[in-house]
Order: C-alpha cells, then sequence, then structure tokens
C-alpha cells in the first residue's frame, strides 16, 4: 500500500537533475506502463547542470515536479543537493541517479528504514570513464550501491559492474538503455527519396561519402581527433565530406574546422525530425571517444559506428559489434590509422553495406517501449520483493 493517503496506488519517484531531451519518450512510455500495472509515476527534476544546458540537452515534461537543486563546492569538487525527504515519505520506492555528487542519495540510503521506503539506484553500475576523471567518489559510491534495495543497470555490462560492487545480483533490472529508435526509424523511412540529394544542395556538400558526428560535444568525445580523422580522410578520399550535429563545452574546436573547411560542417544541435533529415547525407558515423546512447541514435539512423578501444566507453560500448554494426581500431590509433579503417570501409560498398544493415538490426532491437517495459517489470518486482 501507498505511503500516499490519498491513494491505495503504489507511487513510485523518479528523482533526477534533470529531464534530458532524449529521456522524454521514455518517460513517457514508462508512465503508461505503471499506470496500466496500477502504479503511480512521479517524476521529479531538478532544472539541468550547465554542461546539459550548454548541450541543448535540457527537456520538460508537464508532468513533472520542478525541484531546483543547490550545488555545493566542497574541495574543489561539486556536489548536489536536491531535497527530497518528503518525496521519500510519500513513496513506496524512490529512484535517484547512481552518482556520488548526489548528496540525497546519502541521506536516502542511511534512512530507508525511517523513511519506510526502497531505494534503488539507476545508473552504470561503476565510473565508466575513471581512467581520465580519477576515482574520486567511487568508494563512496560502492558503499551506496551495496545498500540500495534494487538497481536498474544501463544494461548487462552495468549489472556486471553493479554486481562487483556488492549488488544482489537478484536486484538487479538489466534495462537495456536506449533512444526512441522506432520514432527516428519512422521518420527516417518516411523521407522522399530525394531528401538526401536536398540537404547535400542545402549545405553545400559535394558529391562522395559522408561521415556523421551525432551528440554532445565535450573534451571525452575527442572533439580534436575527430577534426584530424576528418582532415586525414579528405587526403584519402579527395570528395570527403564531415557533418557534425551537436553542441557543447568543447564545440570551439568544431566550429573553427568548420570555418577553415568548406567541406566540413557544423550544424549544431539538432533534435526531433529534423535531425532525421539532416542525418539523411550520411554513410557513417565516427565517435573516436566516448561512446554513449548517441551509438543508438546512430543504428535507427542505419549507420555504423567507427570507434577506438578507449577505456573510458559508457556502457552502450556493449552494443557495438565490431564488423557486424561497426567497427574498432585499437586505443592507440592515431587519427591516420583511424582514417585507413574508415577509409577502407568507404572504399568497400559491400563492406559498408553490409555494416549498415548490421546497425538497422541493432536498431531494432533496442527501443524506448523495451525499455519501458523492463524498467517497469523491475519496479514490480521491487514492489512486491519483501526481502
Amino acid at each position: 500500500m501507498s505511503h500516499a493517503s490519498s491513494t491505495t496506488e503504489p507511487v513510485v519517484t523518479i528523482l533526477f537533475k534533470n529531464c534530458n531531451q532524449y529521456r522524454v519518450a521514455f518517460f513517457q512510455h514508462l508512465r503508461s506502463k505503471l499506470d496500466q500495472k496500477g502504479i503511480e509515476l512521479r517524476l521529479v527534476v531538478g532544472g539541468g547542470l550547465d554542461e546539459d544546458n550548454a548541450k541543448g540537452d535540457v527537456a520538460s515534461l508537464d508532468w513533472a515536479e520542478l525541484r531546483p537543486f543547490r550545488q555545493v563546492k566542497i574541495k574543489g569538487h561539486t556536489l548536489l543537493w536536491q531535497p527530497g525527504f518528503d518525496i521519500a515519505r510519500e513513496s513506496d520506492l524512490v529512484i535517484t541517479e547512481q552518482a556520488s555528487k548526489q548528496l540525497f542519495n546519502i541521506a536516502l540510503s542511511l534512512g530507508q528504514k525511517r523513511f519506510k521506503t526502497k531505494h534503488a539506484f539507476w545508473g552504470h553500475g561503476r565510473n565508466f570513464q575513471s581512467s581520465i576523471e580519477g576515482t574520486s567518489g567511487e568508494g563512496l559510491k560502492r558503499f551506496l550501491t551495496k545498500r540500495a534495495y534494487w538497481f536498474f543497470a544501463y544494461n548487462n555490462l552495468s549489472a556486471e559492474a553493479a554486481a562487483g560492487y556488492g549488488m544482489n545480483p537478484d536486484r538487479i533490472t538489466p534495462v537495456m538503455n536506449s533512444t526512441d529508435t522506432s520514432r527516428l526509424r519512422d521518420v527516417r523511412m518516411s523521407l522522399p527519396a530525394s531528401t538526401g540529394q536536398h540537404v547535400r544542395e542545402e549545405l553545400g556538400i559535394e558529391d562522395g561519402p559522408v561521415a556523421l558526428y551525432l551528440g554532445g560535444i565535450y573534451s571525452h568525445k575527442r572533439p580534436e581527433f575527430i577534426v584530424e580523422a576528418a582532415e586525414e580522410l579528405r587526403e584519402r578520399i579527395p570528395n570527403f565530406s564531415m557533418v557534425v550535429i551537436g553542441d557543447g563545452s568543447a564545440a570551439r574546436v568544431i566550429e573553427e574546422a568548420s570555418k577553415r573547411h568548406a567541406w566540413f560542417h557544423h550544424l549544431g544541435a539538432h533534435y526531433g525530425d529534423d535531425r532525421v533529415r539532416l542525418a539523411s547525407v550520411a554513410d557513417i558515423q565516427l565517435m573516436p571517444g566516448l561512446v554513449g546512447l548517441n551509438i543508438v541514435d546512430g543504428f535507427a539512423l542505419g549507420l555504423p559506428t567507427a570507434t577506438t578501444g578507449v577505456d573510458y566507453h559508457s556502457p552502450e560500448i556493449e552494443y557495438l559489434v565490431d564488423g557486424f554494426n561497426g567497427i574498432f581500431t585499437p586505443a592507440d590509433a592515431t587519427p591516420g590509422d583511424f582514417a585507413d579503417a574508415v577509409a577502407q570501409v568507404l572504399h568497400d560498398p559491400e563492406q559498408l553495406q553490409h555494416l549498415s544493415e548490421g546497425a538497422e538490426l541493432s536498431g531494432r532491437e533496442l527501443s524506448v517501449e523495451t525499455m519501458a517495459e523492463r524498467f517497469a517489470d523491475g519496479i514490480v518486482q521491487a514492489l512486491r520483493d519483501q526481502g
């Protein structure tokens, strides 16, 4: 029975610092699925961090509750306090981001019995970027993770990481993190066959292969590498063009390249249907740095992904299968090495077609509909579990 006196429906609250653009469809689907199961979903968001706003990646939902967080500076670290004691008292299950910088996680973890609510994490399982960000906060994350009642893991790789931090494997739900691939694919399929040519004319792109980078632009994405690799590709393929759709704290590197080269196009951040239209000119997606959810967007657009074997990819790297839906180059690959591997694919229509078909299949297996169903099933299990 719910803590809320006005209803007998269980109440589940997701408390996050912001609602990203790519999460809107998921939250809508999850709310609908939980409603069908007789469970009330509350979504409480904080408004977004500076880096999210810089990427234009903060959305709003008319049914979400806005609860701004405060930023607290401690020994050079930025921590967040997003108050939620009343939420804990009114909810049967509270789901928060598995983040050591979110101070409310500590209060909620230590106060589960007092609040008489279950606390679940949703996250990566561990910091996959620790090799470049350091391990600060990982000890606290490990401590809090093993105390959580349930864990919603991004995917199987995240589930393994959470179990490695002491979380009971029987209380881990891999949700198979995704974007709204169905929507992207439907929009792509509805575009006229002439769309790609029209976009070429609109942007001034010459005939020839086109590579795409789609997503936020920050240091982990290696924007300098993207530019150098594109320049190397242009030397190997004289009519090659590069299109970047995205923005962020390191976008200046990309913007400067677009000013130097007429064949290098930085279009800024685009969401919704127009992003699909602009991406219709591309043959392959380049992500030599951190691979995250944008690999799923690429799959939905029928684009294989080329990356390097750096050790700080997000869990979504699990979805990339070398030679099936994309290509891996070694972690120490230079921009020239990377360009060689990509050029080989672009010069081989049969290989490119094979990889594109693999990307298409992967995009159909990953969806927010499936993710929401898995998440909802995990919530039901967590609410029923009496352990």
